[in-house]
């Protein structure tokens, strides 16, 4: 089967599920790009390891939505698909006037649309009903949806989709990568440590630098939890608010808060190796990769509900805990409750490498492959927990 993935940039954190997915003999893959890259973006593509036919269409920007993300116009899409002659076509996502074109070709030549999906009723964009009304629009002209997890299969069915036409592809990042560099690095705890002038313990977060992704409420936690304990935060990524935050630090007395500035993803283990704890406080993500990241780390992770990836990875009690979005106080206690006692936090981490063992590259590539050949699956709650087995 001919088969079109069409996705905004070149995100090196997608190269090895599209690496999984080229390598079955029952499709003929090919990814098309919007763009290279875009404004938000800094990491290196890892052209080398792309082992998937690919294209990057002409086309342009033509404006911004939430957070920042781009919006992409690339006429030149209903060509190529022509060219191709594509069974076939999944878009990761449904905001950019390249899909609307590309739904429209695959009424005309009668192939398949697939929807993959990551958004969940938890985003915070009130968007209003003359939106949710589009949206629910748009989906009617896809055939078949293909979910992250948990929350966005019930999005999904909240926007008019049906659950039989709903597959899940658990969202996954490069395991092996993380953990077996983790663990390399973890090591050489002390020198790493040493070399960043940092003492421990450790509180991590990973992402951009804006009020979206609760930064305020992630220090204002750390300043209660410092009042009492010894830690240090640090704070690896860019954005627009990197300097406010900085100010903000200065103005409390946070001396003990490190801003790392951005790191390419080669980078990352030697950080989650020295951390004792993830904390993601976003206000609105629709997964949050970081989470895959961390436990694959062996890490305790601390997450406010609005992350996509929370009630699929973040077992409460069990590998960390689940806040509600803002909740300040919240986050200060899990802090407590995590790095206060020594066995707590090491049963947090066995059991987050536990848990993200089941979601990986080659599993995520599986769900697409069912919902692309149409392959029967089990979306009932708590889906994510069990294995897939082959496809």
């Amino acid at each position: 089967m001919r088969v079109a993935v069409l996705t905004e940039i070149i995100s090196p954190y997608r190269i090895p599920f599209l690496n999984e997915l080229a390598s079955d003999s029952r499709i003929e893959l090919e990814v098309f790009f919007f763009s290279e890259t875009e404004g938000r973006r800094r990491w290196r593509i890892p052209w080398e390891k792309m082992r998937f036919h690919w294209c990057v269409l002409p086309g342009m920007l033509v404006a911004h939505r939430y957070q920042g993300g781009p919006i992409f116009f690339n006429p030149s899409i209903l060509g190529a698909l022509s060219r191709g002659r594509f069974e076939a076509v999944v878009c990761f996502g449904y905001h950019h006037p390249t899909i609307w074109m590309a739904l429209l070709w695959c009424r005309v030549n009668q192939a398949r649309a697939l929807l993959w999906s990551e958004s969940t009723m938890q985003d915070d964009r009130s968007l209003g009903r003359a939106v949710e009304w589009m949206k629910r629009k748009i989906l009617t002209y896809f055939d078949s949806f293909v979910a992250a997890g948990t929350d966005q299969v019930e999005y999904l069915r909240h926007l008019g989709a049906s659950l039989e036409k709903i597959w899940v592809a658990p969202d996954a990042v490069d395991s092996e990568f993380f953990s077996s560099q983790s663990r390399i690095y973890r090591k050489q705890q002390n020198e790493i440590m040493n070399m960043l002038r940092v003492e421990g313990p450790i509180v991590l977060y990973v992402g951009r630098l804006l009020d979206a992704k609760g930064i305020p409420e992630l220090l204002s936690a750390f300043e209660i939890f410092v009042a009492h304990h010894s830690a240090t935060l640090i704070i690896i990524g860019d954005g627009p608010d990197q300097t406010h935050y900085q100010e903000i630090c200065k103005e409390r007395g946070l001396n003990s808060v490190r801003f790392e500035g951005f790191r390419p993803q080669v980078e990352l283990p030697r950080y989650y190796a020295i951390a004792d704890v993830l904390v993601f406080p976003t206000r609105s993500d629709p997964w949050g990769l970081v989470i895959n990241e961390a436990m694959c780390s062996g890490l305790p992770v601390i997450c406010s509900a609005a992350a996509g990836a929370a009630r699929d990875l973040v077992r409460h009690g069990h590998n960390g805990f689940v806040h509600q979005t803002g909740d300040v106080q919240a986050i200060a206690s899990h802090l407590e409750s995590i790095l206060a006692d020594p066995e707590t936090l090491i049963r947090m981490g066995e059991s987050s490498r536990e848990i993200i063992s089941g979601f990986t590259p080659r599993r995520m590539a599986h769900g697409f492959l069912r919902a692309i050949l149409g392959i029967p699956q089990n979306t009932s709650p708590g889906f994510t927990h069990q294995s897939d087995g082959e496809t």
